[in-house]
Formats: structure tokens, C-alpha cells, sequence
């Protein structure tokens, strides 16, 4: 029986939280409310406050959407680039796109992360999975001497997390300007 109680609790946690993606991405997350998003996922406020705040739906919205993308790449790569820099690109393209194309709410989002009161799977687990991604072609290229690598994958994990945000911030931001800087920046840390 507990098993399908957990069932219904995560069914109906999918469901505020695809309702709260729905409604933050057509009216924005200002003008959404909780009982918004109570309606639209046909469950209580106090059932949407149990699944998280306004902040904290927000954060698992796009939460959700990196590891989604995480998944849908984790397949083979079609074709490799020859620079590390480049390589890395490949890696971070899909997440760069999803930050671009929601840039309003990428824009709440990473205030919410920097504000520290809503935690992240960007920083833990999902930061786990591309740290260990960028770690693989710089250990594969070999442009990086081995004892730097670590060093190395840090430094272009947070200029790249940083980059983002910084791009957030901005009151009108080009997508290319935004690649291309991270593709300088990739090249100038990897040597590459």
C-alpha cells in the first residue's frame, strides 16, 4: 500500500510541477500564483505548498528540464569535434539552449540560486554529471597536464555557470554573443 501512496505523491508531484512550468512559461512567473498553479494542476494550495514555494517550483522546473537534457545526450555523439574547447561546447550546447530560450525565467532562476534559499540539483548531482563529462574529453584530448585537470574541469564548470548567469543578467542578451563567449573562454582555459 505504501507503494502506491508513493506512487499518487510523486504523480501528483509531476503534475504541480509540469502545471507550474506550464503557467510560469505562458503568463511568466510573476503574474502566477500558487492557486494558479493549484488550479491548473487540479490539486489544493497546501498541496502545491507541500511540493515547494513559488522559488522552489521554479528551481525544479528547470531542475527537471537540465536533467532531462542530460538524458536525452546521453547517447552516442555523432560526430567529435577536434578541440577540447569545441568538445566541451557539444557538452554544455543543449543546456545553453534551454537557459536561452526560457531567458525570463532563466533570469528568476538563477537569482533564486544565488539568493541560496532554494537548493539546486545544478549544483550537486547534475554538477557531478557534466563535471564528470568535461573531466572525460580533457582527459581524452590531453591538452591539460594530468596534476592540472582537476583545476581545470573546476575552472570551466564555474566560468561556465558563471557565464550563464552573468548572461541573466543582462537586459538584452545575444545567444551567439552568449556561445561564443563561452566557446573563448572553454579555448582559453583548455589551451586549446
Amino acid at each position: 500500500m505504501a507503494t502506491t501512496r508513493d506512487g499518487l505523491r510523486w504523480a501528483t508531484h509531476k503534475r504541480v510541477i509540469a502545471a507550474a512550468d506550464r503557467l510560469f512559461s505562458g503568463r511568466g512567473f510573476d503574474a502566477t500564483t500558487i492557486r494558479d498553479i493549484a488550479e491548473a494542476s487540479d490539486v489544493s494550495v497546501g498541496t502545491v505548498i507541500a511540493v515547494g514555494d513559488k522559488n522552489s517550483l521554479l528551481v525544479q522546473v528547470f531542475d527537471a528540464l537540465i536533467e532531462e537534457e542530460h538524458v536525452l545526450r546521453s547517447g552516442p555523439v555523432a560526430e567529435k569535434p577536434d578541440s577540447c574547447s569545441e568538445q566541451i561546447m557539444c557538452l554544455v550546447k543543449p543546456f545553453v539552449a534551454l537557459y536561452t530560450s526560457r531567458q525570463d525565467l532563466a533570469r528568476v532562476y538563477a537569482s533564486i540560486l544565488v539568493s541560496g534559499n532554494s537548493p539546486s540539483t545544478l549544483f550537486t548531482s547534475l554538477a557531478s554529471l557534466l563535471v564528470s563529462e568535461i573531466r572525460t574529453v580533457i582527459t581524452q584530448h590531453g591538452c591539460v597536464q594530468h596534476e592540472f585537470v582537476d583545476a581545470t574541469v573546476e575552472a570551466i564548470y564555474f566560468a561556465y555557470i558563471g557565464t550563464l548567469f552573468s548572461w541573466s543578467a543582462r537586459e538584452v542578451a545575444d545567444d551567439a554573443e552568449l556561445n561564443e563567449s563561452l566557446r573563448a573562454t572553454f579555448a582559453a582555459i583548455c589551451n586549446c
